[in-house]
């Protein structure tokens, strides 16, 4: 169990789950906000959808991703990137390149998630 621990090591999460394919583990989880580590392959990602009651961000660890925003079009990402939704703002998140990518991702704690 990695949640609320002092020091997540990121290599330690892809040894752990797998390099080569999708996993999902939540690292912080409190009453102000929640992060979880997602790991997917080239081509995966997630429906488009908003969170009507949280922004969202995410850290980019590994990988090259592409996110379409609404009212901003898309955009094509890499590690070191910090990513910024606004509530209520429709996004979408895809995996390209050839190499598996790891987002951390920060948002409300159990966030409502509305799809398009």
């Amino acid at each position: 169990n990695y949640q609320n621990k002092n020091n997540i090591n990121v290599d330690e999460l892809t040894k752990k789950y797998g390099k080569d394919k999708s996993w999902a583990v939540r690292l912080t989880y409190n009453n102000r906000f929640a992060g979880v580590a997602i790991q997917q392959l080239p081509g995966e990602g997630n429906r488009m959808h908003q969170h009507p009651n949280a922004s969202e961000c995410w850290v980019i660890l590994k990988g090259k991703w592409k996110w379409t925003i609404e009212g901003q079009g898309d955009m094509e990402v890499t590690k070191g990137s910090v990513v910024n939704v606004p509530a209520k703002t429709f996004h979408q998140i895809k995996c390209i390149g050839d190499e598996p990518g790891i987002r951390f991702a920060v948002t409300a704690p159990d966030v409502e998630h509305v799809y398009k």
